[in-house]
């Protein structure tokens, strides 16, 4: 298991050259997700208890409201169809997202270091990610807000998502 804090990473919410890059400071090096990846990898990092496969239907609302957020797409029924294809019984976008952040984690820091980052099946049947977004000054600070939206007025560094060692 990993300490709290050992690997940070930020997700950079704004709009432009780094729109959907995430940064790894510790290792000076950054990777893009896609907007279905990113909205996942929001998804997964708001229930750190994990959610089944069979059950991102229930989360519909909260995967539209990423997705909203994280896509380029102004007609809501593209931004419909492309959750709905995520939701699909048959899980293929679902599982094919999962692999491919997995993929660019592990391309950029190695299987090993990215273990806490990218989401993953455990024994119970649960996917969950160990990463946990944390602001990086005191609580206080900050307005109770999405850190995983392009709208945020705080600057990328202001949000930091560190592996947590569950």
């Amino acid at each position: 298991m990993t300490k709290a804090g050992k690997h940070i990473i930020s997700i950079v919410p704004g709009i432009g050259k780094s729109r959907g890059h995430i940064r790894v400071p510790e290792h000076d090096t950054e990777l893009y997700l896609n907007p279905v990846e990113r909205t996942l990898l929001c998804l997964f990092i708001a229930h750190p208890e994990g959610i089944l496969a069979n059950d991102l239907l229930l989360h519909w609302q909260e995967l539209q409201s990423f997705y909203e957020r994280e896509s380029l797409y102004d007609d809501p029924a593209l931004r419909v169809e492309a959750i709905e294809s995520l939701c699909a019984e048959s899980k293929r976008v679902f599982y094919s997202n999962i692999s491919r952040i997995k993929k660019k984690f592990v391309a950029v820091l190695g299987a090993r270091k990215a273990r806490g980052y990218y989401i993953k099946r455990y024994p119970n049947g649960l996917y969950r990610t160990l990463a946990t977004i944390t602001p990086s000054t005191p609580l206080s600070l900050h307005p109770a807000q999405n850190p995983c939206s392009r709208h945020s007025t705080h600057s990328p560094s202001d949000y930091i998502a560190v592996s947590s060692g569950r």
